[in-house]
């Protein structure tokens, strides 16, 4: 019998990829389950509403635990030269509207306790949803630009060299913060989910006072009166 020594750096690598393998396959598993949902959710075919639920069940969660995976496995356990923020904004926002999908589909198939007042339904644009996420990626793509042309990371959990204050960030301190609101809105919009769009709220509590203050603290520390004066001529949002 051949029995296989596998060395540290082997073990090392082999549980580095566990936990990429793992988020992928949750990942697929719940855009696959998000596409059957709504490929239902637009046609007029007829489904039991448990089988809905169900489907929105395995929608959600397996994003949840991709979302709880990324978190433990990557964000940084060392807070020195960073801002101590609570995680990383893509996870926060994603966070948010799959648990105001998930909120959704629970009370409109399972617990149906409450009703979206009619008033709201102006708020089901598809059109309006397409044209503010064609906004959000915009700003996005701008911002990030920026960061790359003077080689900074944008991901807040890492180390910051220089304060960016031309360009979008001339106009708004967290233009990617602020894009990520518009997407969350636009997307409630085309998916006519309302809690989407009401969650957004939500987002916002936690990108203010859990991202954007540490990192208001951080930069303060780091750069001291030029991030202050860059705070006092520039808008938080815009």
């Amino acid at each position: 019998m051949f029995k296989i020594k596998l060395s540290q750096d082997s073990k090392k690598n082999i549980y580095s990829i566990l936990p990429k393998i793992l988020i992928y396959i949750m990942m697929i598993y719940s855009v696959s389950n998000y596409y059957e949902f709504f490929k239902w959710y637009f046609s007029d075919n007829q489904k039991i509403i448990e089988e809905a639920f169900t489907l929105s069940l395995q929608s959600s969660i397996p994003m949840f635990i991709a979302i709880i995976l990324i978190h433990f496995f990557y964000y940084p356990k060392d807070i020195k030269d960073r801002a101590n923020v609570i995680s990383f904004p893509p996870i926060i926002f994603l966070f948010s509207m799959n648990l105001a999908f998930l909120i959704s589909m629970s009370n409109m198939y399972y617990f149906q306790i409450y009703n979206i007042p009619e008033e709201l339904d102006i708020l089901r644009s598809p059109s309006a949803g397409v044209a503010l996420i064609i906004i959000a990626f915009t700003i996005l793509s701008i911002s990030i630009r920026q960061f790359n042309k003077v080689n900074e990371d944008p991901i807040p959990t890492s180390s910051s060299n220089l304060i960016i204050n031309n360009n979008i960030y001339s106009y708004s301190r967290n233009p990617m913060y602020l894009a990520l609101l518009i997407l969350q809105v636009g997307v409630g919009m085309l998916l006519s989910i309302i809690h989407i769009i009401l969650f957004t709220i939500f987002t916002f509590i936690v990108l203010k006072y859990y991202v954007i203050f540490p990192e208001e603290r951080y930069l303060e520390n780091k750069f001291g009166d030029i991030y202050i004066q860059y705070k006092k001529t520039v808008r938080r949002w815009i």
